[in-house]
């Protein structure tokens, strides 16, 4: 007979397998945790009972990865990866954007939910850029196949907000007393240069390039050949040697590795290796 811990091995193999989600970055109690949420909700008798659930039930997996990412959209999320954006990834674009005699700076945040990550961008921006924000072109989109998440991201409000102290809220937003709290609107200056699109992307052609990408917690709710599809669209979608952000749990799998160097492997930071494409298939020719 298999020990719970074997099991949960096994479980844990059979998740990165079939989604791709690296269960080795959480800590075993957490994760531990989470999944006995799962084994409630579905009556499962232990960690190989909720195995054969989730190979008769594929609904079950988007619950139990919704579980394991705790779902929860929020400005600035994962201080670290902003951290290296902020210090190191913006600054390289900026710089070599303006050998080539460029002062535009596309961002392309893919699956955005309800906007924060594409303000989040566009406020960093603005910060990296210091008094020559007013000379740049900064276009940030953000894409989302959820009407309802793509309407609030539009109306750009939101309450609760906590910003990183160093900046300054009253900047970004106009902030007023609404229904017994605090409302954060997004200033017309920050939303003229952050733009939404309805996008599925697995049809999501490379109609578009981009300095740097954003795909964080959206390759885990997919089989890993469609993974694969989806990562070769992005990165078919990046201008010469800029940078795909995915999200913590994630990997890109061998498709792309050969174009891809890993530059921050704890944040999953990747840039595009200079002289190397790819196929037809992911908008890059060689």
């Amino acid at each position: 007979m298999i020990s719970d811990d074997r099991a949960f091995v096994l479980l844990k193999r059979r998740v990165y397998a079939d989604r791709g989600m690296d269960c080795e970055q959480y800590k075993e109690n957490y994760l531990k945790r989470r999944i006995a949420v799962r084994l409630r909700a579905t009556g499962a008798d232990g960690y190989l009972d909720y195995l054969n659930t989730l190979k008769k039930d594929p609904d079950e997996y988007t619950k139990l990865l919704n579980e394991l990412t705790v779902n929860v959209t929020q400005f600035f999320r994962d201080g670290d990866v902003y951290g290296k954006l902020r210090e190191v990834v913006m600054p390289a674009i900026t710089e070599a954007n303006e050998v080539l005699h460029s002062r535009t700076l596309r961002v392309w945040s893919a699956g955005c939910s309800s906007g924060e990550e594409p303000y989040s961008i566009a406020i960093l921006a603005n910060e990296v850029l210091g008094s020559e924000a007013p000379r740049w072109n900064v276009r940030v989109m953000g894409s989302d196949y959820d009407d309802k998440s793509l309407a609030i991201a539009r109306a750009g409000a939101y309450r609760g907000l906590e910003l990183p102290p160093e900046i300054d809220a009253e900047r970004y937003f106009v902030i007023k007393e609404n229904g017994g709290g605090l409302e954060y609107k997004v200033r017309d200056e920050l939303r003229a240069r952050v733009k939404f699109e309805k996008a599925n992307l697995l049809e999501y052609g490379a109609r578009r390039h981009f300095d740097l990408v954003l795909c964080r917690n959206v390759l885990i709710y997919f089989e890993r050949e469609v993974q694969a599809r989806i990562v070769e669209t992005l990165v078919g979608s990046i201008l010469g040697e800029g940078y795909l952000v995915l999200g913590k749990s994630e990997t890109t799998g061998p498709a792309v590795s050969k174009v891809l160097r890993q530059v921050f492997p704890a944040e999953r930071i990747y840039k595009v290796i200079p002289g190397e494409r790819l196929g037809a298939r992911g908008g890059r020719n060689g």
